[in-house]
């Protein structure tokens, strides 16, 4: 039975903490807020308080969806680039008209465009993300400039450029929100700075989910405002059950008697028993899956993952629907994801595996640009990287640093062919009827089936929409990614695969090395311990760590030097090899 006595003080102990928030007429706050604490609630609540215009940003477009979602018309929610996107069609920056492409794939084209005319564009990303303004800067904002076009963090360093150059020209709002300030790297930090000028600042962010330092960003930012604003703390998670909001606390414990996470920012962490006690008591234990092998031929972990999805309740399924997560969340390193995936696919309908096409230059999206005009560089430069072109680099170098367009340099039959299949597009999107030979030419052209066009275009089958309005899908929910990709989401059951130390052995006659986690077992990384953190704390019921004594080629891996660091009275520990499975 529940203690009612310890259920109402936690109650009345969060509400103080909200409150204290609300209330407080300090300009500039921070709160420090582990996972699943109600960072979005408080904001909102808070939010309800400003009577003029508010706005709401985070980093990446999970968080942002649930922000707008959560806060409603209590403030307006965005991503960085999201929010300098909407900023730029709107005020005039030097370089590019308030009718820019949007383009996320730009730094491929950028860098293929270095390298035909022998610029060395090593690093770009870093350069933004760091704000060292260099002829790398230089080059690629020229690049853009003659595409008339913008991606992610130059958009973002284009509007700041724009607003330290007359501080009059910022925004002021109300309120601005701020989330997940610990993923934010100088960049970023240096245009919630600007904006901090006209505008109160509340910013919510926790040093140990830091997980984002491929992109520069530092856990220190958040630590520094720790300092300089108000601070505040929610400390009840009301997703985790209490297993994993103790191991969290094993993780910290063990990092501080190593040294590591140095300067974090001490904060408390409790389980919310009147929302999780059920779940805690239903779910006590980390299962903690060591498998003997994982190949082609005997796929353990894959297997061992179907089974446990075959045990879970509908009503789990049911409630992961309606309350708009996936049931069952699976990460860990690609080489590990996709053969997961592979395994999965012909056994449940409903999986969402991200693949990485943001990686590759698609012809698709030259076309769609060209469907805006006719003329575009950028639909143009598009087509070509795609295209067997001789005269490739030499076309590239003879429009740089002059405004021709690029369309000039191209050949007739090799302009009229393309424009050709932009005109079929144009007439699928005003579903007029296409003929058979149409149809073979812009598949083959667009690299994508019928129906995946169809999509892009936003054309759907009206029988089909009717039937999902009408049926509702009842499966088991699934999502794959990797554990950076698993911020912002969370799941009734949460796999975490590769839990195992770095491996590497000689196979016939050539060394093989399989990267662990961490990849020094010896001395983990800040940035390891907390996609730890964050992996385990994604987790709403159910969490499964799993290791592999063998993958592929590789023999006599060892389980991951982190299942050491969580009290072992919290794990179950089963062997997973081929008697289990003739056993179950």
């Amino acid at each position: 039975m529940p203690d009612q006595n310890l259920h109402d003080q936690q109650k009345q102990d969060r509400e103080k903490y909200s409150t204290l928030i609300i209330q407080s007429t300090a300009r500039n706050k921070i709160i420090i807020a582990g996972p699943g604490t109600g960072k979005s609630f408080t904001f909102k609540k808070f939010l309800e308080t400003k009577s003029g215009d508010n706005l709401a940003i985070t980093f990446i477009n999970n968080l942002a969806y649930d922000l707008q979602k959560d806060l409603g018309e209590s403030a307006e929610s965005h991503t960085f680039h999201g929010y300098c996107k909407k900023l730029l069609h709107r005020i005039s920056v030097d370089g590019i008209d308030t009718n820019f492409h949007y383009y996320p794939k730009l730094p491929l084209l950028i860098d293929s465009d270095s390298a035909f005319i022998g610029v060395n564009l090593e690093k770009v990303d870093e350069a933004f993300h760091t704000l060292v303004e260099d002829e790398r800067i230089v080059f690629y904002l020229e690049r853009g400039n003659y595409y008339n076009a913008v991606s992610h963090s130059d958009a973002v360093f284009r509007v700041l450029k724009y607003f330290q150059a007359d501080s009059s020209l910022l925004p002021t709002f109300c309120q601005i929100v701020v989330d997940e300030y610990q993923d934010f790297n100088p960049l970023e930090v240096a245009f919630i700075d600007e904006l901090a000028k006209t505008s109160p600042v509340l910013i919510a962010g926790d040093d140990d989910q830091a997980i984002y330092d491929f992109k520069n960003a530092s856990p220190k930012h958040v630590r520094e405002k720790a300092n300089d604003y108000e601070k505040f703390e929610l400390p009840y998670c009301s997703r985790c059950t209490q297993v994993i909001v103790d191991a969290v606390h094993d993780l910290t414990g063990k990092a501080k008697t190593l040294n590591k996470l140095q300067n974090r920012v001490d904060k408390k962490y409790f389980c919310f028993l009147p929302d999780k006690e059920t779940d805690s008591i239903k779910f006590p234990k980390i299962i903690h899956a060591s498998c003997s092998t994982h190949t082609s031929k005997a796929p353990y972990i894959s297997k061992f993952i179907e089974k446990e999805i075959l045990t879970i309740p509908q009503e789990d399924i049911d409630n992961a629907r309606e309350k708009g997560f996936p049931c069952v969340l699976i990460a860990g390193p690609s080489y590990y994801t996709k053969q997961i995936y592979a395994y999965l696919k012909p056994k449940f309908t409903n999986i969402d595996y991200p693949e990485e096409r943001d990686k590759e230059i698609d012809v698709f999206d030259g076309y769609r640009f060209l469907m805006k005009d006719r003329e575009s560089n950028l639909g143009w430069r598009i087509i070509i990287e795609c295209a067997d072109i001789k005269q490739k680099a030499k076309i590239i170098k003879e429009v740089h640093g002059n405004a021709e367009r690029l369309s000039n340099k191209l050949d007739d039959d090799f302009k009229n062919f393309h424009l050709a299949i932009v005109a079929i597009l144009e007439k699928m999107k005003a579903s007029e009827q296409i003929t058979a030979i149409e149809t073979s030419d812009v598949t083959k052209s667009c690299g994508h089936t019928f129906e995946e066009i169809q999509k892009i275009l936003g054309i759907e089958d009206g029988a089909e929409l009717g039937a999902r309005e009408t049926n509702e899908d009842t499966t088991v929910s699934i999502k794959i990614t990797t554990i950076n990709g698993s911020k912002g989401l969370s799941a009734n059951y949460v796999f975490l695969v590769g839990m195992n130390n770095t491996n590497s052995v000689v196979v016939n006659g050539s060394r093989k090395t399989l990267a662990g986690f961490p990849f020094d077992k010896n001395n983990p990384s800040d940035n390891e311990i907390c996609q730890l953190i964050v992996g385990l704390t994604r987790t709403r019921k159910k969490c499964y760590l799993i290791s592999n004594a063998r993958f592929g080629a590789v023999y006599g891996i060892q389980k991951s030097v982190f299942l050491d660091w969580i009290n072992s009275s919290r794990i179950d520990s089963i062997n997973v090899n081929a008697d289990y499975f003739k056993n179950s």
